[in-house]
């Protein structure tokens, strides 16, 4: 529960999800590239924001 707490890991997972989203997205609507690169940006974002959320150390 105290993940959730931390902002990077709310981050990271809100930006996941938006990515996935928009990478769906653009898979089924090949016409609209835009959505496939802000899509693989935003997630690549999102698991950078997710891996320094699990680096911190917990005490």
């Amino acid at each position: 529960m105290d993940r959730f707490l931390d902002l990077r890991f709310v981050i990271g997972l809100f930006f996941i999800l938006t990515g996935l989203l928009l990478l769906l997205y653009g898979c089924f609507h090949p016409q609209e590239t835009i959505n496939l690169w802000s899509g693989g940006l935003f997630l690549i974002f999102g698991l950078f924001m997710a891996f320094l959320s699990f680096k911190v150390k917990q005490s």
